[in-house]
């Protein structure tokens, strides 16, 4: 396997101007449970299969989505297709907004598609493979939803994210079959896909654009954390989190990391001088996450968050001096 690989999706948080509707839909949708002890007035995390998902608070009314099958970020979930009735039948019952199950092979994997949004305007699928990854569907809950199958992103530039993701995380670009020629597909190592849809606008809902906590979180090795953030650092520049506010002319800003907002990331910054937050060329915010392998694969994985990384920095430059 190629040194530096992105694996999984970890997680992703989107945003919500209101925390405790968002935790009821989910919970009801999708099975998730919550954090104990978080902060629910600011946001939460909550437990999905072996992964998260989260939302935290917007201070301003969020951009209008621009609907199913058109909105961007969106989220897969891993689902059986047999399950498919089941999900379609919550759904109604939680009087979500959805589409028809589909077929679709247009981004790079297939499979049935249930598109659905969650009631901030967040864009989300039901996603059946016909051949589901390893460890996908690891600890799915009573609800029979698996762990982050996708995102689907913003590109002005397909060949320019190509460029991107192939050298900070070690992914390559999927050609053939059904893709669309306006569609860049990156497979994950393990399972999963990052996919990026041509735009000639940014619709808004990034961090970049001022939404200040939405973002991916990227599974790594282990052994690959750090070296993936001195890969980063030697090429961009850091800069200052945005605040919650539209930022003027966000696309101009190209790629750059920041300081996670965390107790973890803000201890990773004041070590290294660096944020473990970083944007691509359009707006999309990511972060690194490690995994440790259960068994002889990174199909399912025990997690490592900055804050680990943070003290193993903190307790080998010790030693080291």
């Amino acid at each position: 396997m190629t040194t530096g690989a992105v694996h999984w999706i970890d997680h992703y948080v989107t945003s919500t101007n209101d925390v405790e509707r968002w935790i009821a839909f989910h919970e009801r949708v999708v099975g998730a449970r919550v954090w104990p002890d978080f902060r629910r007035e600011r946001g939460m995390f909550m437990d999905l299969a072996r992964c998260r998902i989260g939302a935290f608070v917007s201070q301003r009314p969020l951009p209008p989505t621009l609907g199913l099958g058109a909105g961007l970020p969106r989220y897969g979930l891993y689902v059986h297709a047999s399950d498919i009735d089941a999900h379609l039948r919550r759904l109604e019952a939680a009087g979500a907004v959805h589409g028809p199950p589909a077929r679709t092979a247009a981004e790079g994997e297939a499979g049935i598609s249930l598109p659905w949004q969650d009631p901030d305007g967040n864009q989300f699928e039901f996603w059946a493979p016909d051949r589901m990854p390893d460890g996908a569907m690891a600890d799915c809950g009573p609800e029979r939803v698996g762990r982050i199958s996708h995102g689907v992103f913003e590109s002005r530039d397909i060949q320019r994210t190509a460029t991107f993701f192939a050298r900070y995380c070690a992914l390559e670009r999927e050609r053939g079959g059904a893709i669309a020629h306006d569609t860049l597909v990156l497979r994950l190592a393990a399972g999963g896909r990052l996919v990026f849809r041509t735009v000639t606008e940014l619709g808004g809902r990034t961090t970049g654009c001022g939404l200040p906590d939405a973002h991916t979180a990227l599974l790594l090795h282990t052994d690959d954390f750090i070296a993936n953030y001195e890969r980063l650092w030697s090429d961009m520049p850091e800069a200052e989190r945005p605040d919650d506010a539209p930022i003027a002319n966000p696309g101009a800003l190209g790629p750059r990391t920041v300081v996670h907002p965390t107790r973890g990331g803000k201890r990773f910054k004041k070590l290294t001088g660096r944020g473990d937050d970083f944007f691509d060329w359009d707006t999309n915010m990511f972060h690194f996450y490690g995994g440790v392998p259960i068994g002889d694969s990174l199909a399912v994985y025990d997690g490592r968050s900055v804050e680990f990384y943070a003290q193993e920095w903190e307790r080998t430059r010790a030693v080291a001096h």
